[in-house]
């Protein structure tokens, strides 16, 4: 994740007293979306970021049960006081959760708006009267916090009630403690026994428990207390201890419970025997389900709500989470009225006295699915749009891996720079286009120039091949079609006119297409729409047509094989491509430039080319144009053997001094190159000795100066 822009200068130098002045606090800065974009050297440390990286964060990171609408709300309740104070529960570096009262405020004058929330040293309990911390009072359990150092001693309001007395009856507020409180309520020997566990707690690091007899007055008779306690470490300083007072006759459980209670806020909780029936099940659950707690404690079972896991499966859970590791699963709650919404379990074991419990702890997550959907319906949507990018990159690479075989237009052609002066005039226009010319001549590369030089160049130029397409699917893949509309359409598909929507389209080899399909284009070229195959919902595009085709339009127009109507649409500017023939002062340029192409694609040193080849290519008419010269020169880069570009294995199918229709043949040789053949052959044989026992000449039955006289006048030499 990238680092969050950092704060500007004036901003930060606005909160820098701000910040310093609660030095021994931890400090955080968030923004309007949540990003982290300050935390001091307490914070960090505090959250175990010792190094940098916090900034990298987003808040939902550190609450994973917070969502946007949450934090969104937090941030305006903060906004509209001075300060708003909250509990949160937070990820520490380590994996770890704990909980933080935070004090937070809406710093509204820097720029961005940010959210400042501090977290004091001392961790005040008196912030925790959330829903979660009322259910102590039913628990019969008070939790406390007393910090030794400082004399701070804090507590839930129901802590007078478990000891049964009135307000006037607790110690001052600045002498009140655990020690305090129970002073004169305790024989010596166990008032004793509390004062040394305490004493060890704070020494040793290590959590106590006691249970204790409580005495009263004659009125009341005296009760057991159960006392737990842990010590705090913050700083590496032990100084303050936290624990609970509750009455009964087993700490451990309520130890259990309170820490079943604190760890899932607002929860409803409910405990399940081993057969599956509720023992026990608190306000919230049974508010939530629509019962009173009496109708489901000891009459129904987990399954009758639980809408998803049967008996059988209920049993398999219960054996799991006996183990004794707190399980997480995601099921349904049925309410009274059948009505159902998703939950989210904590399972955790408990052993009352040697009764064997699974304490469950369901949070409603109705709005966590709504937003998963939401969200699933946005990836589907942007998936949609990345299917869609994704097919015009298919298709704009196909045009590449065709265009990039040039990789600029290059010519010293006055006959071929008149075309170029034509596209450089149409292509900022909004004419339709259609470029006539042979196989080969570079129709596709003459549309690319359009395109870019376009005030469409910034969208896609979609490549269609009209003569590559079967009649029954060229519909479809011009316009798309709804999913079922044919055997095999298992799915929407989106046409190649909606993917240049905006853009450009090269409609190559146009006199291909049937008259059926020409009537659609028509349409398209007068109106601009066009429904799928099987849809009945009209789509508009905006599209620039550049069509190509290697026939005689105007015949076939004559012929009844080309509608004029759609004729005349295509060729508002037409533009003749000629063929290589007729411009053959570029076939040296194109050779060389194919010739490096080609050598550095294959990893060979090939730079030159003998002139007489040369001559020889421009002498010949090329009857497939530019394409043809191509694979004559990719054939030779990789027959060639040395730097220079080895062309003797080519034989011209047709060149201007043969007849233009030879009854012989085009592809009969001279007898000039079956001889100039013949002895490179022995030459190559012999490793281009010519002289001598193992010589080409004795090979070829002549005499060393004959061979020497023939090589020289067919051009023969090793390079």
């Amino acid at each position: 994740m990238k680092e969050k822009p950092a704060l500007d200068a004036v901003d930060f130098a606005a909160l820098f007293q701000l910040i310093m002045a609660r030095g021994n606090d931890a400090v955080m800065l968030f923004d309007k979306k949540g990003h982290i974009r300050y935390a001091n050297a307490v914070a960090r440390k505090r959250l175990g970021y010792l190094q940098e990286g916090l900034t990298q964060l987003q808040i939902f990171d550190l609450e994973e049960e917070l969502n946007m609408v949450r934090y969104l709300q937090r941030w305006d309740a903060a906004g509209a006081r001075k300060s708003k104070s909250w509990l949160v529960e937070w990820r520490l570096k380590s994996g770890e959760t704990k909980f933080f009262r935070i004090q937070g405020s809406v710093l509204k004058n820097t720029s961005p708006p940010l959210l400042c929330c501090f977290i004091p040293p001392a961790g005040s309990i008196q912030s925790l009267k959330t829903p979660t911390y009322r259910h102590l009072r039913h628990y019969q359990i008070a939790i406390w916090e007393w910090n030794i150092i400082n004399g701070d001693f804090q507590m839930t309001d129901n802590f007078p009630d478990i000891l049964q007395l009135d307000a006037d009856q607790l110690p001052p507020p600045r002498q009140l403690n655990i020690v305090s409180a129970l002073k004169d309520r305790l024989p010596s020997n166990q008032f004793a026994t509390l004062i040394q566990k305490i004493k060890a707690a704070q020494k040793n690091r290590s959590p106590f428990e006691l249970q204790l007899q409580l005495r009263h007055d004659e009125q009341r008779p005296g009760y057991e207390i159960n006392i737990y306690g842990y010590p705090v470490e913050e700083d590496n300083i032990v100084g303050k201890l936290q624990g609970s007072i509750s009455i009964g006759q087993s700490s451990s459980a309520e130890r259990h419970l309170a820490g079943a209670v604190l760890d899932r806020s607002e929860a409803m909780v409910c405990w399940i025997n081993p057969d599956c029936t509720l023992r026990y099940v608190n306000r919230a659950m049974a508010n939530r389900l629509g019962y009173e707690a009496s109708e489901m404690t000891g009459r129904l079972e987990i399954t009758d709500i639980d809408a998803e896991n049967t008996i059988e499966q209920w049993h398999e859970i219960w054996a799991e989470a006996s183990a004794g590791e707190t399980m997480k699963m995601e099921s349904t709650l049925r309410t009274r009225n059948d009505r159902v919404f998703p939950a989210e379990f904590h399972l955790d074991f408990l052993d009352i006295n040697g009764t064997k419990l699974i304490s469950l702890s369901a949070h409603d997550i109705t709005e966590r699915r709504q937003q998963e959907a939401e969200l699933r319906k946005a990836l589907l949507e942007v998936q949609t749009l990345s299917d869609r990018l994704e097919e015009e990159n298919i298709y704009l690479k196909e045009e590449i891996s065709e265009g990039n075989k040039f990789e600029n237009i290059l010519t010293q052609s006055d006959n071929y720079r008149k075309v170029l002066q034509q596209v450089e005039q149409v292509a900022p226009t909004e004419a339709t286009v259609l470029i006539e010319g042979e196989t080969g001549t570079g129709k596709e590369l003459l549309a690319r120039a359009i395109h870019s030089l376009s005030k469409r160049s910034e969208r896609s130029l979609v490549r269609v091949n009209c003569a590559a397409l079967p009649e029954e699917l060229i519909l479809s893949e011009l316009f798309g079609h709804e999913k079922g509309a044919f055997t095999g359409a298992t799915a929407t598909k989106t046409g190649r006119f909606e993917l240049a929507d905006k853009g450009t389209i090269f409609l190559d080899e146009i006199g291909e297409i049937s008259l059926k399909i020409q009537s659609q284009l028509l349409r398209i070229l007068q109106e601009g729409e066009f429904e799928r195959v099987g849809g009945v919902e009209t789509l508009k595009v905006d599209v620039r047509i550049i069509a190509a085709t290697n026939r005689d339009l105007r015949k076939m127009v004559s012929g009844k094989q080309f509608r004029e109507d759609l004729y005349y649409r295509l060729s508002v500017f037409p533009l003749q491509n000629p063929p290589l023939r007729d411009r053959p002062e570029d076939i040296p340029l194109l050779v060389r430039h194919f010739m490096k192409q080609f050598a550095r694609k294959n990893g060979k040193p090939i730079d030159n080319i003998r002139a007489k080849d040369l001559k020889r290519l421009q002498q010949y008419d090329f009857p497939g144009n530019i394409r043809e010269l191509m694979n004559i020169v990719e054939q030779a880069v990789v027959l060639s053997n040395n730097k220079t570009l080895d062309l003797s294995y080519w034989r011209p199918v047709r060149s201007k001094q043969s007849a233009a229709h030879s009854e012989i043949g085009d592809e009969f040789p001279t007898l000039e190159e079956i001889q100039r053949q013949h002895i490179i052959n022995a030459l190559e044989k012999t490793h281009w000795r010519v002289t001598g026992p193992q010589g080409a000449a004795k090979l070829l039955g002549m005499k060393g100066q004959t061979l020497f006289s023939k090589m020289k006048k067919l051009g023969i030499e090793r390079e």
